[in-house]
């Protein structure tokens, strides 16, 4: 064997030993089907309440967390102000359909039913979720 089938031969075999060695020591995060998962969540019961906005805006979050996903949400309006609770209302009604049935960490509302706001206080309601049931 030539000097170059050499040097070629064993940086051929070196590149597979570094990939081989990089493959073995990462770590992967999902099911087999190349889905990713979430971190193991105690399943159960939680809620929490989210505030967003300058002012004093809240929404109460109630959800239930099965294997990581979630299997009922129930979303609670606080405001009292007409237009406020007209959002959070139509914000409530719309969140089971777009959340129920998902992974935890694959959830994280923007506009819903014609609120931009709301969805901060239920994304926040979700971390403080989140950090309960990882706990």
């Amino acid at each position: 064997m030539s000097a170059l089938k050499k040097k070629i031969a064993t940086a051929t075999m070196l590149g597979i030993s570094v990939s081989a060695a990089v493959a073995g020591c990462a770590s992967t995060d999902t099911d087999g089907t190349g889905a990713s998962r979430s971190p193991m969540y105690k399943n159960g019961d939680y809620s929490a309440t989210g505030q967003y906005g300058s002012g004093p805006s809240s929404i109460a979050v109630s959800l239930t967390l099965d294997d990581g996903a979630i299997a009922s949400v129930e979303v609670t309006p606080h405001a009292t102000d007409p237009t406020s609770r007209d959002f959070q209302e139509r914000f409530a009604d719309a969140v089971p359909r777009l959340v129920v049935g998902k992974d935890i960490d694959d959830v994280h509302l923007d506009h819903v039913a014609g609120s931009s706001l709301t969805p901060d206080g239920f994304n926040a309601a979700l971390q403080r979720i989140k950090g309960e049931a990882a706990g």
